[in-house]
């Protein structure tokens, strides 16, 4: 059933320290308020669904520094399928950014009214949807089976299915069903798969997980900083993908301010202070965020930019260095 896939080389116009990924939030809210995400504590007057504006901007500038990218349409804890626009929207991601692999994650309860289908969604151009299955999986079952698409359950994945979280560029598409947390098993919460928001939870609900405060800052590195592009819904670049309350919103700037917006940010004395940091297994230091993250992804020690890429910053589209 499945052909072999071969990832792609990318094509890296910042050389070395173009983005992996970029995490883009067609709305900034959910539907559920589970125990192990933040969105719990999104206050309804808060939700906010993406412009077309800024969904255009957003692809016009991942089109430019990296243009063979995976992009993950998840937002950061919102549901992209709130946002009535997505599937009519999607061509124009494809068009802009056309050896993009899109990415869609949802939880799935969209897909089950009847609101979107797996097939509208592929068909416009979307390569992979990520189903976390609230609902039962029997009905996820029969709707991958209608889309004509290819798919498979993530647990019981054949051995030459493609991975989600691979990147083979814009051809392939298919689906993947996998439990939500409520059914994780228990490995991959002692792998610390969850992450805790910056410490933004319900931690009462959130003991269901078995989920607690982070005590003390880790003195672990991690590479989202590094790799992640992170929109929220109104433009604004977010530190990254665990600032799902928006903490550093307004910190680093916006896609509406186009390419130049987006060096100044990616390239920026702050962005590059906290990477600084990261190498150094410094969490503490940044005490807005990584001092109250718990992400220890599989890759989070990983060492990403060189010392020299890691010694200057952009200023006014000048290059700094900081001083010894």
């Amino acid at each position: 059933m499945w052909k072999k896939m071969k990832q792609i080389k990318r094509i890296k116009p910042l050389g070395s320290t173009s983005p992996r990924v970029w995490v883009i939030e067609p709305s900034f809210g959910c539907n559920l308020k589970c125990g192990h995400c933040c969105s719990d504590l999104i206050q309804y007057e808060d939700k906010l669904l993406m412009s077309k504006e800024v969904w255009t901007a957003t692809w016009n500038i991942l089109g430019q520094v990296s243009p063979t990218v995976r992009v993950d349409i998840c937002g950061v804890v919102g549901e992209p399928t709130l946002n009535p626009d997505l599937t009519e929207w999607l061509p124009i991601g494809r068009q802009l950014a056309p050896l993009s692999q899109i990415q869609i994650t949802t939880n799935g309860t969209k897909l089950i009214s009847g609101a979107v289908t797996f097939k509208r969604l592929l068909d416009a151009g979307a390569n992979i949807i990520y189903v976390d299955q609230y609902g039962p999986p029997e009905i996820f079952e029969k709707l991958a089976e209608e889309s004509g698409y290819p798919w498979y359950k993530y647990y019981d994945a054949p051995e030459d299915a493609p991975s989600p979280w691979k990147y083979y560029g814009p051809h392939p598409k298919f689906i993947v069903l996998m439990d939500h947390p409520g059914l994780w098993p228990k490995s991959r919460f002692r792998a610390g798969l969850l992450g805790n928001w910056y410490g933004n939870l319900n931690w009462e609900k959130a003991k269901e997980f078995g989920m607690k405060p982070l005590e003390q800052p880790l003195t672990r590195r991690c590479n989202q900083p590094f790799l992640y592009v992170n929109v929220g819904a109104d433009g604004n670049y977010l530190l990254c993908c665990q600032d799902g309350l928006h903490i550093t919103s307004g910190k680093f700037g916006s896609v509406l301010e186009g390419q130049y917006g987006f060096n100044s940010f990616w390239y920026g004395k702050e962005m590059q202070i906290v990477r600084q940091r990261l190498r150094n297994k410094d969490r503490a230091g940044t005490l807005y965020a990584c001092a109250k993250c718990n992400i220890t992804f599989s890759r989070c020690d990983f060492r990403h930019y060189s010392k020299e890429e890691l010694s200057k910053y952009l200023e006014n589209g000048e290059w700094v260095k900081f001083k010894d």
